[in-house]
């Protein structure tokens, strides 16, 4: 039996559809990678607004402080007395590295071996907390400066709707970043209401309150002071409904 081959034609159009195939399909594989890093995101986040809940239990129904200073050495590795939050979670949560989120930039601090991991571990968490609500400064003439004090949970109108952790961004330009890569893109501690957003251009750190849309360019990943958590935009997080 005598096999005929392909023609140039034949082949030219063959790797044609093989093209305008890839061309379809990649973009539906990167979204698909995209929507898996928000929804490990999203876990890691239930994942610590869970600590949230346990902190709770053991504290009287109290909310932790945003952050206090201590005396440094006492934790592994090293926080140099800086007790932001997510030191005061880590007990009820399993790993560091679920204070992050995948889609978040590679940094050298975030590794265990760095000397300030212990520091950045804790300034630098993937969500900021609504501090001036759940912690304000104990001066209230001064709600968002240092000393903090967290309120009862008996304080807190509607639990389910009441925002307590948001995906946030740091975009400072001084400090840890001389020695961190990654620094100005990875999340910071704390995010701050509606009424102190800046707008942008240019973006800067209180645009949104260091609130951040780390996801597909319009989706924060939020927790509620219930411990339930979803995506929201920032168009959604502006109403004052969600913040006080």
């Amino acid at each position: 039996m005598k096999y005929r081959g392909f023609t140039l034609i034949e082949l030219l159009v063959v790797i044609a559809i093989i093209a305008i195939l890839a061309a379809i399909l990649f973009p539906v594989f990167a979204q698909a990678r995209a929507k898996a890093r928000q929804n490990q995101c999203l876990s890691n986040l239930w994942q610590v607004a869970i600590a949230a809940q346990l902190y709770l239990q053991d504290y009287d129904e109290r909310f932790f402080p945003a952050y206090y200073i201590g005396q440094g050495g006492q934790t592994q590795p090293n926080n140099y007395g800086y007790f932001f939050w997510p030191w005061l979670l880590r007990p009820y949560a399993k790993a560091f590295n679920l204070f992050w989120c995948p889609d978040e930039p590679p940094s050298n601090c975030r590794e265990e071996s760095h000397p300030y991991f212990g520091y950045v571990f804790g300034r630098f968490p993937a969500w900021g907390y609504h501090q001036l609500f759940f912690s304000p400064g104990i001066d209230s003439y001064n709600p968002t400066e240092y000393p903090f004090e967290g309120i009862s949970l008996s304080k807190v109108p509607r639990p389910a709707e009441i925002v307590l952790f948001v995906e946030s961004i740091t975009l400072a330009t001084s400090g840890q970043g001389s020695t961190c890569t990654g620094y100005t893109q990875l999340g910071y501690a704390m995010v701050y209401p509606p009424s102190y957003w800046q707008g942008e251009p240019p973006l800067r750190p209180m645009s949104y309150g260091h609130c951040w849309r780390r996801h597909f360019g319009r989706f924060a990943n939020t927790a509620f002071a219930d411990g339930h958590v979803k995506p929201m935009t920032l168009d959604e997080l502006r109403n004052p409904f969600y913040w006080e």
